[in-house]
């Protein structure tokens, strides 16, 4: 399995509900408290967790959100791969203000930082800064049907951003691919009441399943 392209789909595991999800800010982010619990799944065996949650609103109309995901891949008794991710998002309706995130993949550590700016959206992965269009969403964000008119995604895992390609399969149900400079990921994502409630992600050629367990 190729790890980047593993980890990617990941990121677009936590995904898409439709834009009136809430009047609250800009009638696109939820309220205050929401949180999203979702089971990860890998050939059919629960490798662990992914967690979106809205910490706050501030005084500027800023929604604060933070992801959390762990997950840990055994082949008999010895662990082949694992994840710890955490992002927090900062909002201003649906423009992406600021995103920090910590990776730890298989014990090796990657920070991304980034934050808007006049020129554009300016990316820290502390081994190159460089610009990006300030259209876009994180591939942690999926999880808002704003995040589909995006012009491009970032993976907070890694820096790297991509185009996204979208097909919709019917009512609630899409088709999302990008390609990353790692490979391409593929994930097909279904919606319940406004927010995911699976996705499947053809990672490598291994299947990824995010089911909803809470809302």
């Amino acid at each position: 399995m190729q790890r980047r392209v593993f980890l990617t789909g990941m990121g677009l595991l936590a995904t898409l509900g439709p834009r009136a999800v809430s009047a609250v800010v800009d009638e696109v982010l939820p309220a205050e408290g929401v949180v999203l619990n979702y089971r990860v799944l890998f050939n059919g065996s629960d490798i662990g967790h992914q967690q979106i949650r809205i910490r706050e609103h501030d005084k500027a109309g800023h929604v604060v959100v933070e992801h959390d995901t762990k997950l840990e891949v055994r082949i008999l008794f010895a662990v082949a791969y694992s994840l710890e991710h955490r992002s927090t998002e900062v909002w201003e309706g649906f423009t992406l203000k600021s995103v920090k995130s910590e990776t730890i993949e298989n014990d090796q550590q990657t920070i991304v930082e980034g934050r808007a700016t006049d020129k554009g959206f300016h990316l820290d992965n502390q081994k190159s800064q460089w610009l990006t269009p300030g259209d876009l969403v994180t591939a942690d964000s999926f999880w808002i049907a704003a995040s589909l008119e995006a012009a491009s995604v970032v993976n907070t895992r890694t820096g790297d951003t991509a185009l996204p390609v979208l097909t919709k399969l019917g009512e609630d149900r899409w088709h999302l691919s990008a390609a990353f400079a790692h490979g391409t990921v593929d994930a097909t994502l279904v919606f319940d009441n406004g927010f995911l409630h699976e996705a499947e992600v053809d990672s490598d050629g291994h299947l990824v399943r995010l089911i909803r367990v809470s809302a």
